[in-house]
């Protein structure tokens, strides 16, 4: 892929993920920005990917009408967009498009899963360092768990919906280079 061309999709993947971001800010744990990293990735590699994880997660908290996260969650939410495109980079590598759709329907829900449970835990950590106290460590813990649960089945579930989709319609030009 030229270079021009990667930089200009990773723009969009980007911008895509931010603004999907903000749409759904106001639903609480339900986003779609971890799957569209994830596709970035699976279109333009493990490190565009990154790029586009790193990137998506560092606008969307800067610009983010809530506010800013304070650096230690920043930081980590930073961390989970690189390994979330890193993630999808690995697998576009794999042949997953000629798999049948059962089979990536699975591999789909997993990602979703595995992805979202890291960006929990590593973002539950970011908070308890930017917040907490020794004494809150388990507050922290237990409070997190609900939204996690939701968190993690509903990414699981958007990811093995669209994940076989998406990945059957790709233009064979992003595929050029797996």
């Amino acid at each position: 892929m030229h270079p021009v061309r990667r930089v200009a999709l990773s723009g969009i993947f980007v911008a895509l993920g931010v603004a999907v971001g903000f749409l759904l800010a106001s639903v609480p744990n339900i986003e779609l920005v971890t799957f569209i990293i994830f596709i970035g990735g699976v279109c333009l590699g493990a490190f565009s990917g990154a790029v586009v994880g790193g990137t998506t997660f560092f606008l969307f908290s800067l610009f983010n009408p809530y506010g800013i996260a304070p650096l230690p969650l920043l930081v980590l939410q930073i961390l989970s967009g690189i390994i979330i495109g890193v993630s999808g980079g690995m697998l576009g590598r794999l042949g997953v498009r000629r798999l049948p759709v059962p089979m990536r329907f699975v591999i789909g829900a997993a990602f979703g899963f595995l992805l979202t449970l890291v960006y929990d835990i590593l973002t539950n950590i970011g908070a308890y360092i930017a917040a907490g106290t020794p004494d809150t460590f388990w507050a922290f813990i237990i409070s997190g768990l609900s939204f996690s649960v939701i968190h993690i089945v509903s990414n699981a579930l958007i990811f093995a919906v669209l994940f076989p989709a998406l990945v059957s319609r790709l233009p064979d030009a992003l595929w050029k280079d797996r």
